[in-house]
């Protein structure tokens, strides 16, 4: 299954659903030098891509990841991931 890349319009729904997930994180997103990064858990991550569509994601991708039998995890493949290969 591929991974589509959002679209600018929905970066503050996706963030939203991030928010009012239920997951307990504490995530900061941040640019640096031209590239954007993730602070979880103490450590810096780059995301992938220079913009925030693709940052973000990289990041929900990671995230539906890390937390699989979240309801956000369910949300992001339901909603952003496609079998065709972009």
């Amino acid at each position: 299954m591929a991974q589509r890349i959002i679209d600018r319009t929905n970066v503050g729904e996706v963030l939203q659903h991030i928010y009012s997930s239920g997951l307990n994180i504490q995530l900061t997103l941040f640019s640096e030098g031209g590239y954007f990064k993730i602070r979880l858990a103490e450590k810096n991550a780059p995301l992938q891509g220079t913009t925030i569509e693709e940052a973000v994601t990289d990041l929900c991708s990671r995230l539906s990841k890390e937390y699989p039998v979240s309801s956000f995890a369910s949300w992001w493949r339901t909603n952003f991931q496609s079998d065709d290969h972009h």
